[in-house]
């Protein structure tokens, strides 16, 4: 954030520039008997349901009831710490638009809308561009409060992500043998008819049981995940392995991956190795666990909105409904919406710990996005109120706020990027789902 961006401005009486745009728009609150509840609107999304029970099976809507947790778990992140702090929240509601059903229990309104794509905590004060109506609010105004307590507040949220994900590691670990992904080695080769022609790469380099493949064309595949995403999207190809036998000894082989039929029409690489693992996870490996799923989200976000793979979707989403064949390398590059997840959780190949594991992941790329510091996400917010505090230190004991007006061309283009993605992804989960 730069001088350009901000203004100094009075704290007590900030300086509203323009309307804000309406995603930083607060939503207008409502006095008690004017809630007008549409019941038919809540038949219809338990129509959506029962809907997807029927499509999805139970296993969908068990996940989509959990991942309607964790955004509920997020806005209850910033709700309690906003009153602990006391700050002044007057709406909790889940889901965005149109009002379905509220209530009111003393000065807050909980309720749902309509679209669920989201939920949301009001906070008075947030900014200069949500001015404190009442003047008996202003000591209670996110604004007015100490920088300590706005940070643990805005920053409630993507804790509350990180909390989730350690619980649901915590249980798949409890109630399952969660295999180590760096104890693995090779633990069978796939054997074929011999009358088909068909080869194992495994068996003619000779690959066999208790060797580890360390490496192929020089990247790393000491995770059998690894190995398989390395594998699938060479087909055809000579490629070079590194190869730990069970003495100990390293090799390099050379070996001419196989195709196979990915059963979408497309061909994914194929060596003809199993796995199997000579450690598990526990409970207290949540914690290890967590980190590593963050440090690999924090290396996933920036190729999610690099202007190549953008411009991937772009492409991708104008080939028509009749293309939807998908072929590996778009299977294993391209970004996958709710749906898509959603989707695969239900799948038959997915087991309860894997859909565990797979909320566990969501958390934590969740958790990470938003903290980006860029409005309208609450990591945007956190750096106002760091830079504001910086700017507060310079200024001795004159409090500075920050114009956020000056913001909105840059939280427009956010904005849109996101809107971009999640309108790409869900679109091409419809018509070229991964399978």
């Amino acid at each position: 954030m730069t001088n350009e961006q901000t203004a100094e401005q009075p704290a007590a009486e900030p300086r509203i520039e323009k309307r804000p745009a309406f995603f930083m728009r607060e939503p207008r609150e409502v006095a008690p008997g004017e809630e007008r509840n549409k019941p038919f609107a809540l038949v219809a999304l338990l129509g959506l349901l029962a809907l997807l029970w029927y499509g999805g099976g139970f296993a969908s809507v068990v996940f989509v009831v959990g991942l309607i947790l964790m955004i509920f778990l997020h806005e209850l992140g910033h709700f309690m710490t906003a009153r602990w702090t006391g700050m002044k929240a007057t709406q909790f509601f889940l889901g965005m638009g149109p009002r379905l059903w509220s209530f009111r229990r003393g000065e807050v309104e909980y309720g749902l809308r309509a679209i669920p794509a989201g939920a949301f905590v009001r906070i008075v004060g947030m900014n200069n561009l949500d001015p404190v109506e009442d003047p008996r609010d202003g000591p209670r105004a996110y604004m007015n409060k100490s920088y300590p307590r706005r940070m643990l507040v805005i920053t409630a949220g993507s804790l509350m992500h990180f909390l989730q994900a350690l619980v649901l590691f915590a249980v798949a670990f409890t109630v399952a043998d969660v295999p180590d992904d760096t104890s693995w080695q090779v633990g069978s080769i796939a054997t074929v008819d011999e009358s088909d022609g068909t080869r194992v790469p495994a068996a003619v380099a000779g690959i066999v049981p208790g060797d580890k493949v360390l490496s192929l064309n020089g990247h790393e595949t000491g995770r059998f995940p690894q190995l398989i995403a390395a594998v699938r999207s060479r087909a055809g190809e000579v490629v070079t392995l590194e190869v730990r036998r069970a003495d100990g000894t390293v090799e390099e082989l050379q070996v001419e991956l196989a195709g196979i039929d990915d059963g979408t029409g497309g061909v994914n690489g194929f060596l003809g190795v199993g796995a199997e693992y000579t450690e598990f996870l526990s409970a207290g490996d949540t914690f290890s666990e967590t980190g590593r799923q963050m440090r690999s989200a924090l290396g996933v976000i920036p190729s999610v909105f690099s202007p190549e793979r953008l411009a991937s979707l772009g492409n991708l989403m104008f080939q028509g409904a009749e293309e939807v064949e998908i072929d590996s390398a778009e299977a294993s590059e391209r970004p996958i919406s709710m749906v898509g997840v959603v989707r695969l959780a239900g799948s038959e190949q997915v087991d309860w710990v894997g859909r565990i594991l797979l909320l566990g992941a969501i958390n934590i790329f969740v958790g990470i996005v938003n903290l980006v510091p860029l409005l309208p996400l609450d990591g945007g917010h956190a750096a106002i109120a760091t830079y504001e505090r910086i700017r507060s230190g310079l200024r001795g004991r004159r409090t500075y706020r920050a114009d956020v007006a000056k913001l909105m061309p840059l939280t427009y283009g956010v904005v849109g990027l996101l809107a971009f993605l999640f309108v790409s992804t869900v679109w091409l989960d419809i018509l070229r789902p991964i399978s």
